[in-house]
């Protein structure tokens, strides 16, 4: 794959061009370059070097509006990993001029040749933008609904654990990757509303009529990150409840049995402490003094449970 690629955009579609110095200011053109060479096309596209390298080394989700450019930095999303720190695209959106920033160029590639192929109505920069974000969130639907089955055999598997596992690190695993989403989703849907002012009018009514559908699609799925959210906090609490259930069994019974024990240390204290005894020298002695604490371990046993203690 090339490092950088222009495209001519025609009404018949989108077409590989020769690179140029200088872009002719009739024709609509597509950029896609790698962050290693983008720092040195800024000219051809009208944009200062000092201000296109700037703009680049800030990674953080957002819109910017300037006169006669538009600029968007969106993060390509891995679902299956999700972390911090993720592969940006800065897109610089001008009346002739669609200028791509990216990693992975064969993911645009991909896309551009899709919009060629199938999109049979005139293209524009609007819909290449929709269709870039359209591609961005296509799986995130399907992946939400396994992440719930996930949470849900989690769930499952605490109700029925009889060794009581700890599964604090899976519920905070899942937290943190629900919290990560709901981030992303509210800064994407941030920026889609400032897409939508279209302050530069870069972009015609059908286009912005195809980006509210996908501003309504990140409203939903940031709506599902918070029920997930709720989901798994509702989880955490049970779970911690039943926790707390065992540990006040188990407190319970130790209780119960220091309880049941503690009239005999009394005696064997207070009585072999204080005074003489003469069943040390009887036959008897030891049959007796186990008859008694049994008996009085039975007399503790039944009063607790005439009180229902256990």
């Amino acid at each position: 794959m090339d490092c950088e690629m222009l495209y001519l955009m025609e009404k018949s579609g989108i077409h590989r061009a020769e690179e140029k110095t200088a872009l002719e200011p009739d024709k609509k053109y597509i950029g896609v370059y790698t962050y290693e060479e983008a720092s040195g096309q800024g000219d051809k596209f009208g944009l200062h070097a000092g201000f296109l390298n700037r703009t680049l080394s800030n990674d953080s989700i957002r819109f910017e509006s300037y006169d006669h450019l538009d600029m968007l930095c969106i993060a390509v999303v891995d679902l299956a990993v999700m972390k911090l720190d993720v592969p940006t695209m800065h897109l610089f959106i001008q009346e002739n001029a669609f200028l791509i920033v990216c990693e992975d160029m064969a993911f645009v590639s991909r896309i551009l040749e899709q919009i060629s192929v199938y999109d049979k109505l005139e293209v524009s920069f609007g819909r290449l933008l929709f269709h870039l974000f359209d591609k961005l969130l296509e799986d995130d639907n399907s992946y939400l609904d396994k992440f719930e089955e996930k949470i849900m055999a989690l769930e499952k598997k605490i109700i029925n654990d009889k060794r009581n596992k700890n599964y604090v690190n899976n519920i905070i695993g899942y937290r943190k990757k629900l919290v990560l989403l709901k981030r992303y989703y509210e800064q994407v849907s941030v920026v889609f509303k400032y897409i939508d002012l279209n302050e530069n009018k870069l972009f015609d009514h059908q286009s912005l009529k195809l980006l509210r559908i996908l501003s309504g699609k990140v409203d939903r799925l940031y709506n599902n990150v918070l029920s997930l959210i709720e989901y798994v906090t509702q989880i955490r609490e049970a779970y911690q409840a039943e926790v707390d259930i065992n540990l006040n069994t188990t407190m319970k019974l130790f209780t119960v049995i220091t309880t049941i024990f503690f009239p005999l240390s009394l005696i064997a204290g207070w009585y072999g402490m204080n005074f003489n005894m003469p069943e040390y020298q009887s036959l008897y002695g030891y049959p007796m003094v186990i008859i008694l604490s049994a008996g009085v371990i039975i007399a503790s046993i039944i009063y607790f449970k005439r009180n229902h203690w256990f």
